[in-house]
């Protein structure tokens, strides 16, 4: 709880920055600075109701807010006040829900934190193309505002699209494996899907944080390479909730990963460990994509069966600790260093 309350000063600068930054309402002035079209004749309620009002209804349905909140926190433990940075903090997590909507199109998911995903409620176009406006609203909206020296947005700017490219190629790999396009999914392949595609966002927040604070190269490394280590855990646990969660406090479907064919680091050990004829069955069961519950009751069944739960737990903690020794001289000795760490405990501890 005293993590919880250290963390809301945080998550409450990147709340408000998203407040004052994307309106729940866009009017046209707001549209013109954007768009950079003064004289345009803009459909406000065309653009509100395809736009704004499906991207606050999922930013309002809460989130944990990490991936900015890590921005802010790298930013601190390096020496800068996080006050500073709150404004751009709303560029990773308006790309985040921007993911999570187009990602649940793709999975035809059906909840997401709790409630009907987006395309079940606005329909799959305005899904797909609010996820993608919002993959790059925040960063032109900034370079629009000019609040940055054309070097620093240059900078930022060729960040963002070198980890925008390493989560489409990350995405693209999981959406391969869940295809069974490879039944031979390794561990080491597992983990470098992860890094692209959980890693991207988090390491863009810490790129970003380091380019800000002014790092040393070699330190930018170390950092960037804690987050993305951060994401990975953060990927796995994930996993290992879609299997033995609570859904009423995951907020998605538990067994959602089985219906998709996910091919997730307990399945690869699963698949690695069970006897040939378990096996085969589990990747069967994994191959029809299937919505029956029996079938993804016998999945889950085998997969805890061959004792992969307590695998991938134990591995998202090594990768947290190792990460964690290799950057820790790195940060400035206080409260941002300590929230750092506590975050990442919590971050493959929690139960939502």
């Amino acid at each position: 709880m005293e993590l919880d309350k250290e963390l809301a000063i945080y998550v409450e600068l990147v709340n408000n920055a998203l407040m004052k930054h994307f309106p729940i309402e866009a009017r046209s002035d707001y549209l013109s600075t954007l768009t950079g079209l003064e004289d345009a004749v803009f459909d406000e309620a065309a653009i509100n109701e395809t736009v704004t009002k499906p991207a606050w209804d999922l930013l309002s349905r809460g989130g944990k807010r990490w991936r900015p909140v890590i921005m802010l926190l790298t930013y601190e433990a390096l020496g800068g006040d996080p006050r500073e940075i709150a404004d751009l903090s709303i560029i990773i997590e308006l790309i985040h829900n921007g993911t999570l909507a187009v990602d649940d199109v793709e999975d035809d998911s059906d909840l997401r934190r709790g409630k009907p995903c987006i395309h079940k409620i606005y329909g799959v176009d305005v899904a797909i193309n609010m996820g993608n406006t919002l993959y790059y609203l925040p960063l032109v909206y900034f370079m629009r505002l000019g609040n940055y020296t054309s070097e620093v947005m240059s900078e930022l700017t060729r960040i963002y699209l070198e980890e925008m490219l390493n989560l489409s190629l990350g995405q693209a790999l999981d959406i391969a494996w869940h295809r069974s396009l490879n039944k031979s999914v390794t561990e080491e392949m597992y983990l470098t899907m992860c890094r692209l595609k959980t890693g991207s966002l988090a390491r863009l927040s810490a790129r970003m944080a380091c380019r800000l604070a002014k790092v040393s190269e070699a330190e930018e490394k170390k950092v960037s390479n804690f987050s993305d280590a951060i994401a990975v855990a953060f990927q796995i646990q994930d996993d290992i909730l879609n299997i033995v969660g609570e859904e009423a406090l995951y907020g998605k479907e538990i067994g959602g990963d089985i219906k998709e064919g996910k091919r997730t680091l307990m399945v690869i050990y699963a698949l690695r460990t069970l006897e040939k004829r378990e096996a085969e069955r589990l990747n069967e069961i994994l191959q029809m994509r299937t919505s029956e519950p029996e079938l993804i009751k016998e999945a889950i069944y085998l997969i805890k069966k061959s004792g992969a739960v307590k695998y991938a737990e134990e591995k998202a903690k090594q990768i947290i600790k190792d990460a964690w020794q290799k950057v820790e001289d790195v940060f400035i000795e206080g409260k941002a260093k300590e929230l750092l760490r506590g975050l990442t405990e919590f971050l493959i501890t929690r139960k939502f």
